[in-house]
């Protein structure tokens, strides 16, 4: 095998290594883009996910870091988790001195994604400090106790009569017989 033929070999392995791992890598960033997994979704647009579970329950506070001043607070309830994302500069809705927006929501844990319907104008990203901790637990979620009926206790119950057996003839004493 000549020197180039072994260089156009190792091109065309190459190559082939790359399309088999792309495909991977681009759906693993997909599924973090569009799917809203504890931590964020790894890309840098300001958007953060927190789930609470039984032995890691959370607290998700926003403080304003100039005044250290708590703006949001929230109990994330077990088996939920809360999504937040900061929207800049949104001069319409915030202020000079809250000039970002803050979305979030709560919403189930299983549930993939969510609509942002709450809204708070909130200082930029230089003054503002979120706090995530961990709050005293086990906890569980709570149980939903549904109404449960009962028979009606005075009810004539009525004896179970014996099954009946079909039979290939009309004679109840004949028995089967095989070959």
């Amino acid at each position: 095998m000549t020197a180039t033929h072994k260089s156009a070999l190792t091109t065309l392995l190459f190559m082939l290594l790359l399309a088999m791992i792309l495909p991977m890598s681009g759906c693993f960033y997909a599924k973090q883009a569009f799917s809203k997994t504890s931590g964020g979704n790894m890309r840098s647009d300001d958007s953060y996910t927190y789930i609470s579970t039984p032995y890691e329950p959370l607290t998700v506070t926003l403080y304003d870091n100039r005044d250290n001043e708590p703006l949001w607070t929230v109990d994330v309830p077990i088996g939920s988790k809360v999504s937040l994302k900061f929207l800049k500069n949104k001069v319409k809705e915030g202020t000079t001195r809250r000039p970002d927006i803050m979305q979030w929501a709560i919403y189930d844990a299983k549930r993939r994604t969510a609509r942002y319907e709450n809204t708070m104008a909130v200082p930029s990203a230089e003054s503002r400090l979120m706090r995530v901790s961990i709050r005293k637990g086990p906890e569980f979620p709570e149980e939903r106790i549904e109404d449960q009926t009962f028979p009606d206790p005075d009810h004539q119950w009525l004896p179970v009569e014996p099954k009946k057996h079909r039979s290939s003839s009309d004679n109840p004493s004949a028995s089967f017989t095989g070959n």
